[in-house]
């Protein structure tokens, strides 16, 4: 019950609210990685990699309010072009320390790597807003979490520097063992994620214990924003 989410804390719906009061008229696009009621005050929802999307789909002349990570809302802007985008100050804990020069150090150290990057986990959303301002060089893959699996199966290249959660490395070590990977940073673990263990999952399975429920007031409004994008998909 103690797994929460880190960048999803640093938003309120309070907050929220104050803020568009503080920019009537604008559009709020809300990142996956907020809880219901912040959906809830949101006229769309986005991942990472479908946020540039999200934001061409809505008016050039509309105030657009990205939140709650600021590295996600920074890629957007540059991506899009967009001048009238507002940030929220938020970010994932695991990823805000992971810098450009931890990549440029591991480039150094194994030159032959890609780098790849997770576009739709929270922890990786800096790293979209470093690629966009060339910031890491190199050769570097942008995938979801099949798509980096793919990748590393079907590359020629044997070395990789992975960039995003530490926990992808068990799987991607099962499904290539013969690649090698580097984690862009050794600590790069998330401590809310590593609370969620088989053993709490069997449990809930078989006992029907920590059931969720969203107030129905609450879970229309969010399902709204969520509808708006996959519309868009």
């Amino acid at each position: 019950l103690q797994a929460g989410c880190s960048l999803a804390d640093t938003a309120t719906a309070a907050q929220l609210r104050q803020w568009k009061a503080e920019h009537p008229g604008a559009v709020v696009v809300a990142y996956v990685n907020t809880s219901a009621e912040v959906k809830a005050e949101a006229d769309y929802c986005c991942t990472s990699s479908n946020a540039v999307k999200v934001v061409e789909s809505i008016p050039a002349d509309r105030e657009i309010l990205v939140m709650p990570d600021l590295f996600l809302g920074a890629y957007v802007r540059e991506a899009t072009g967009r001048k009238n985008i507002h940030l929220w100050l938020g970010e994932c804990h695991v990823h805000a320390g992971i810098r450009p020069d931890h990549i440029q150090q591991m480039r150094r150290e194994h030159p032959g790597a890609e780098v790849l990057i997770h576009p739709e986990c929270g922890c990786t959303t800096s790293f979209l807003c470093y690629v966009a301002a060339n910031d890491i060089p190199g050769e570097t893959h942008i995938a979801s979490t099949e798509g980096m699996i793919r990748h590393v199966s079907q590359s020629p290249v044997r070395e990789f520097i992975v960039a995003t959660e530490n926990g992808i490395l068990h799987r991607m070590r099962k499904e290539a063992p013969h690649k090698v990977y580097y984690p862009a940073k050794e600590d790069a673990f998330c401590s809310y994620m590593k609370l969620i263990t088989l053993d709490k999952v069997l449990r809930s399975l078989e006992q029907d214990v920590y059931e969720v429920r969203v107030p129905e007031p609450v879970a229309g409004r969010a399902r709204l924003a969520i509808e708006r994008m996959l519309r868009l998909a």
